[in-house]
Parts: C-alpha cells; structure tokens; sequence
C-alpha cells in the first residue's frame, strides 16, 4: 500500500492496493498566483530558444564566405582545430582579425604544420601563434572546428583548404548554444596544452 498525502493518516490506512495508484486532480479552480508566473516562464523560455544550426555544404556552397564572415565579426577571440589549411584567404582574414586585437590561436595537424602551404606562411608572417599535435603514423589531430569569441562554433568535415571549398564534398556547422560552444572550447584549450609551438 502507498501512502496519499492528499488525505490524512487514517484514510491511507484503508486505502484498497489497486485504488493507490489512482492519480487525484485537484479541482478545477483558477489560481492567478500560479498561472502568471508560469507563462511568464513560458515565454521567456520562448523568446530565449536556440536559433536552429546553419548547415552549409561544399563545393560551392559559400561555407568559405560563412567563415569569413565569423572572423569579421570576432572581437576578442578565434580559437581554430582544423586539420589542414591552405586557403591563403582565411589566413589572412584571421591575421587582419590578428591585427585589430582579436586572439588568434591556430592549432593544426604535426605533419601538416611543417609544410609552407600559402595559408601556413601567411599565418607565420602575420605572427599567428600556431600549434601542432599528432604523432607521426599513430595519431592525427583530424579535428575542423573553430570557436569564434565563447559565442559561435564551425564544426564538420570541412578542412580550411581550397579543395574542400571547390572539389571536395563536405559540411559545416554553425552553431550558438552556449553549452556546445562552451565544450568546443574546452576541448580547444586541452589540446592546446599538449600541443607542441
């Protein structure tokens, strides 16, 4: 037998087994004290709703022009994981970003690091900090994502290269949930702790 603290001690006691799991309403009566503050929650939860993600897809299908325009609007900090890079024009949009006080941190593949694409001497000319992490032949830093002042996150297949915006077939996510962004973030700072300059 279960107990109803809707009705006294002595009712429980006689409670019927199969009449326990009775659900009991309480009348229908209007309570404003309730009600208000209850869609007063309702809509602010609303009008806070997460905007849905952008989806962007390649080849041409603008997820440069989308990137671009992330790093325009950066103010503080852009934090980039991305595999590889030779798109000598989001380099240098992160270095004119660089150069109006925005963080930049670039943190890429070890044995992609070492080579001079156009992005990768654009970045060291610019003075970006670049860091690599990956073992030769056991591990890759396969990550693309970049996190763009605690607020934005690009995630997906999408490699910062010419390729992936002209021939290749792949995706990017836009997202601004700040539980999302705030993971990205941490897993960005983690591994730029084992990273080596």
């Amino acid at each position: 037998m279960s107990f109803d603290p809707a009705i006294g001690p002595a009712e429980n006691a006689n409670v019927h087994p199969l009449r326990a799991c009775e659900v009991r309403t309480p009348s229908p009566r209007w309570q404003p004290s309730v009600a208000l503050p209850l869609a007063l929650a309702l809509a602010l939860a609303l009008s806070t709703a997460a905007v849905p993600a952008e989806v962007h897809f390649s080849p041409d299908g603008g997820i440069r022009r989308h990137l671009l325009h992330a790093i325009q609007e950066s103010r503080q900090r852009i934090d980039v994981a991305v595999y590889h890079m030779t798109a000598a024009e989001l380099a240098a949009a992160l270095v004119a970003a660089k150069n109006r006080g925005v963080q930049i941190r670039v943190l890429t593949e070890q044995e992609k690091a070492r080579t001079e694409t156009p992005a990768m001497r654009v970045l060291r000319r610019g003075g970006v900090t670049i860091r690599a992490l990956g073992v030769s032949e056991q591990s890759l830093m396969h990550h693309k994502f970049a996190v763009f002042d605690d607020r934005l996150v690009a995630t997906g297949s999408y490699n910062w290269t010419n390729s992936a915006e002209r021939a290749n077939y792949e995706n990017v996510v836009i997202l601004d949930d700040p539980g999302v962004v705030a993971r990205f973030q941490r897993e960005f700072n983690r591994l730029w702790q084992a990273a080596k300059d």
